[in-house]
């Protein structure tokens, strides 16, 4: 393996444990729900399993103060190594937990607990990762490098979502729900493990600076204008993010009327599409700019997201199938640009780190953490199905507004 190759795969390793994790999470939510927050109403359950998700997401930013300081003033490399063994034990012990019938209370506190662990750990492993891959890459590759990032969480998600459609397939439905749900956390281990080996002789040219100030103290004092303007796009990115690859196999179920299975291929094929799209929509804002593609795709899915699931309410199987393409790639356009970007916003290599985790983990935890319980509790409580289209509306068209205000 070249040098090169060497740098992408140790830097994408973590993000595919990451997300590896969450599908696991989205693909068995229901199932989750009713080990881990059993109730009569299946509504209440699955916004159990979905509050556990958001109870690790929101703790993102806590893990992306500490890992970004960490990759600020002592090193990239020391914050890639130890933020990836943080996260995969958690991942690997949650196949152990007792459900509630057996221990009762103490099993949804139990899963909180590893979720918000979990957390922690992965906000400094993605903006990690994405800063060392930026500053390893040449001027005219950022973006391309920056993407594998995203590449690698959808990598995780295809593997977590595919073992889990297996192994549903093989085992059935009962035998999942009773102790086969286990197996994919389990296997996260070897993952893990994988990792581990290809970080261990990471390259790092990172030389820590010796100001003394606090990189999140310096960048709130002097580049707040930057700080709220990327936030800003990120939560709009993240928000749309989780609605496609986590809430969109519910929707597809209840107001689609797919089955579960035909909602699990689509969501499978639809990380697929996912890994291929990322790299060229990098690639292209790596030829005519990441502003200028981001504008784009924010524009055309605040105007295109309703039309998109309308027809994919009324068009069965093939019908959510190509809606749920052209949500992807609208999705790969919109986020591709922004890793590189947010690492490129400030030309102080020193605050870096902490500037990335801070935004990404922000958006992504906090924001992006509550939307599909978000999702499932708008759903529910206008009784229009069509009621996600319009807060992705909102959102993508804001983001766009403030991407007109960010100089190239």
């Amino acid at each position: 393996m070249t040098s090169k190759k060497k740098i992408i795969a140790a830097g994408i390793i973590g993000n595919v444990i990451e997300y590896y994790d969450f599908a696991l999470i989205g693909f068995l939510a229901v199932m989750m729900g009713n080990l881990f927050f059993p109730s009569d109403d299946p509504f209440l359950s699955l916004l159990g399993s979905f509050g556990a998700f958001a109870a690790g997401m929101i703790m993102r930013p806590i893990g992306a103060l500490i890992f970004g300081h960490i990759g600020d003033r002592i090193g990239r490399r020391f914050a890639l190594m130890s933020s990836l063994i943080l996260m995969a034990l958690p991942t690997f012990l949650i196949g152990f937990l007792p459900t509630y019938a057996q221990i009762g209370i103490m099993a949804p506190i139990l899963l909180v607990a590893l979720r918000m662990i979990q957390g922690l750990s992965v906000g400094g492993e993605y903006a990690s990762s994405i800063v060392y891959l930026v500053e390893q890459s040449s001027p005219n590759r950022q973006n391309l490098y920056g993407s594998f990032v995203s590449v690698g969480a959808k990598i995780g998600m295809a593997l977590g979502s595919g073992l889990c459609g297996v192994l549903l397939w093989y085992l059935g439905e009962d035998a999942m729900g009773e102790w086969g749900w286990r197996i994919p956390f389990w296997v996260s281990i070897v993952i893990a493990a994988a990792g581990l080996y290809l970080r261990r002789n990471l390259t790092d040219n990172y030389a820590p600076s010796e100001d003394k100030t606090i990189p999140i103290v310096a960048i709130l004092s002097y580049h707040r204008r930057e700080f709220w303007q990327f936030l800003i796009v990120a939560s709009a990115i993240w928000i749309f993010y989780y609605t496609v690859f986590v809430y969109l196999p519910i929707w597809l179920q209840g107001s689609a009327g797919l089955t579960k299975a035909e909602a699990g291929q689509i969501n499978t094929l639809s990380i697929v599409i996912g890994v291929i799209f990322i790299p060229l929509m990098a690639m292209l804002a790596d030829r005519i700019g990441s502003l200028l593609v981001m504008r784009g795709a924010a524009l055309g899915l605040a105007v295109g997201i309703y039309p998109i699931m309308v027809g994919m309410s009324v068009g069965g199987y093939w019908g959510s199938l190509a809606g749920t393409i052209a949500l992807v790639i609208l999705l790969c356009a919109f986020q591709a640009p922004i890793f590189a970007s947010t690492v490129k916003a400030l030309s102080y290599h020193g605050y870096r780190a902490s500037f990335t985790a801070v935004i990404l983990g922000s958006a992504a935890g906090i924001v992006g953490g509550i939307t599909p319980a978000l999702m499932t509790s708008l759903e529910k409580l206008s009784g229009d199905p069509y009621a996600p289209a319009y807060l992705i509306a909102v959102t993508s068209l804001i983001g766009w507004i403030v991407l007109r205000r960010i100089k190239d």
